[in-house]
């Protein structure tokens, strides 16, 4: 008895100084009971305000709730409030972010009131954001769209199949893993786009297949409006661009330009004829129910016969016959794992030298004589153009080289040729290496207008200032450049004002929907871009194509003084394929014992592997093959 008397004298001691935290009250299943708590009840956890729930999700239905109120759990430990800086004042239907230990929400004189909610736990318990739907005399809720462009709608479920996954939309999302979901398309009555062929696919009702993955890196960290890359169940001709599985949905959160840099540089790619270049349409995107504001679907780029129409090469190939393509590389910035690396070569000087990165795109993954082969075609022509030796053209298109330059020229994009600059080449002899496609112009309109691109960014711009120092290159420069102005150029600046007059009102909700949001967790977040007033934005960008193609006008010619054709395509041979590549498939079924093996860098190998080159050495005679 003693002791029961100082067990209990001992919590009443504990109570009396604050030392036992009071609990929350929870349900049979281990969730907590969570109420509507005001002002009005005094913010008392009261039991005509407790709400029900199935799953994750909680609802209530009040016949009036007026003033300031949370959603919280019996002692407070859980509760949710509205995100700092987001929304609070609740007057109609809506879909709100909701953050644990928010300010109030502020409710005026509203009559019957649904709220419903689905908590958010992560591994740890703790409770983390969720979205708060409140719906006012049972109006349905304004999904956040401007109602002038298509709208793509996306879910991704838990585990359950009912409940949203909504770590897809979390500002801090960490990883670029796929995430299996659901979409359908609803061209949402858009007219223009109707005329040119689009089409609603799938419905609320029948969702199709998909996955979903973020994608980029700074955009991707820095945002809260993320870019993502899509891989549909089958092919699907989306919006009316090529038929594929892969498209992206690039957020441009960062193109204060109002969302025209891509825009401006894939339009003067098409008109000046490079090999392909992506297409893309503006889109509003839904997430699991929450309007995530203007996106652009893009062609992603691939090797199909829509797209890049090359011969596709496997991954890890080894036959010789093959490996001469057809691969597709990007000069990059970052250091990669599927990378080639070597110092570049350049032929002037005063410029910043950076490591010449070839990270490969297509194949995925490079067998050792691949990697040779690509080795050996980029060490060419680096050394090329660091030498300033028209050799460089038998390896390189000189006409595509070319077109690429003027188009990110007339641009200004200080970050061409530094990071998401693609070349590629199909197999066999006779191919080269072509700048093609066009793809992130983010940087677009960063360099100065009276001066070249490559002068105006402090980190380097791979191979081009010494391109530029190349005699060949600046002939073939100079006569696409009077042939394109003249013929192709013309019709940039309607496409442009169109192009304005379809989004404007999509970018005023995507404004509405990103103004004051948090940021991501990041070293140097930043906040989505405002571009609600679209005019100002496309008069900036007008001004300086103005601006920039009469200072080139200076430099490489008037176009508006002659007739100027189409320049005849450059006619430099090939290089040859180099003689190691041409070795037939010799498969041997009864190898001499004696034999000895090795590798092309002449290291000996004693368990030599199928399909894989190697140098026989038989006695005094060598030879090359494929076991």
């Amino acid at each position: 008895m003693n002791k029961l008397k100082t067990i209990l004298l001992s919590l009443i001691l504990l109570c009396s100084f604050g030392y036992v935290k009071a609990y929350d009250a929870m349900d049979n299943d281990g969730y907590p009971l969570f109420y509507i708590r005001g002002g009005f009840n005094g913010w008392n956890a009261e039991q005509n305000y407790c709400m029900t729930r199935q799953g994750d999700h909680y609802s209530i239905t009040l016949s009036y709730l007026d003033g300031e109120f949370k959603v919280g759990a019996s002692e407070w430990q859980n509760n949710y409030g509205a995100v700092s800086g987001g929304q609070n004042e609740i007057s109609s239907s809506a879909v709100v972010e909701a953050a644990p230990n928010g300010p109030n929400f502020v409710a005026h004189n509203l009559n019957d009131v649904t709220i419903e909610f689905d908590i958010r736990r992560n591994d740890s318990g703790q409770l983390q954001n969720t979205t708060i739907k409140f719906t006012i005399g049972g109006q349905p809720v304004s999904d956040g769209t401007s109602g002038t462009l298509p709208v793509l709608h996306i879910n991704v479920y838990n585990e359950d199949g009912t409940s949203f996954n909504n770590e897809i939309i979390d500002k801090d999302l960490s990883h670029k893993n796929y995430f299996t979901g659901s979409y359908w398309l609803d061209l949402n009555g858009c007219e223009w786009m109707e005329a040119e062929g689009a089409k609603s696919i799938g419905s609320e009702e029948e969702p199709l297949p998909l996955q979903i993955k973020a994608r980029g890196n700074y955009t991707r960290k820095a945002f809260s409006k993320k870019p993502f890359k899509l891989k549909l169940d089958k092919k699907q001709s989306l919006l009316g661009l090529s038929k594929s599985k892969h498209f992206a949905i690039l957020a441009h959160a960062d193109d204060n330009y109002g969302y025209m840099r891509n825009f401006t540089g894939f339009n003067l790619g098409k008109r000046i004829g490079l090999p392909w270049t992506p297409s893309q349409q503006p889109v509003e995107v839904i997430i699991n129910g929450d309007y995530r504001g203007l996106y652009f679907l893009t062609e992603s780029i691939r090797i199909e016969s829509d797209r890049i129409d090359i011969q596709e090469l496997d991954d890890l190939a080894t036959d010789p016959e093959l490996i001469s393509g057809g691969y597709l590389v990007e000069l990059d910035n970052y250091d990669e794992e599927n990378q080639i690396r070597m110092p570049e070569q350049s032929y002037v000087g005063g410029h910043y030298l950076d490591e010449l990165r070839i990270t490969w795109d297509t194949p995925e993954e490079y067998s050792d004589v691949q990697k040779r082969f690509v080795t050996e075609q980029f060490s060419n022509m680096n050394d090329y153009v660091g030498q300033n030796n028209d050799k460089l053209w038998s390896y390189l298109d000189l006409d595509d080289a070319a077109r690429y330059y003027i188009v990110e020229e007339i641009i200004s994009h200080t970050e061409s040729y530094h990071g998401s600059t693609y070349l590629f080449r199909d197999r066999g002899e006779g191919k080269k290496w072509h700048f093609s496609p066009l793809w992130d112009c983010g940087n677009a309109f960063n360099g100065d207008t009276h001066n070249y691109f490559y002068n105006c960014d402090p980190y380097g711009n791979t191979w081009i200032p010494s391109l530029r120092a190349n005699e060949m290159f600046n002939d073939k420069v100079k006569e696409t450049w009077l042939w394109f102005m003249q013929n192709r150029y013309d019709g940039l600046i309607n496409d442009l004002n169109d192009y304005c007059s379809h989004i404007a009102e999509a970018a005023k909700a995507d404004r509405k929907r990103w103004k004051d949001t948090p940021q991501p967790n990041y070293e140097a977040p930043q906040p989505v871009v405002d571009n609600s007033d679209i005019e100002s934005r496309k008069y900036a960008v007008i001004n300086h194509l103005n601006a920039k193609t009469n200072w080139l006008k200076n430099q490489f010619g008037d176009f508006n003084q002659g007739f100027f054709a189409e320049p005849e395509r450059d006619t430099t041979p090939a290089a040859s394929l180099p003689s190691w590549s041409s070795v037939k498939n010799v498969l041997y079924e009864n190898i001499d014992a004696d034999a000895e093996y090795f590798n092309l860098q002449g290291i000996r190998i004693t368990n030599p592997a199928k399909g894989q080159i190697y140098i026989l050495r038989e006695g005094d005679k060598t030879s090359k093959i494929i076991f």
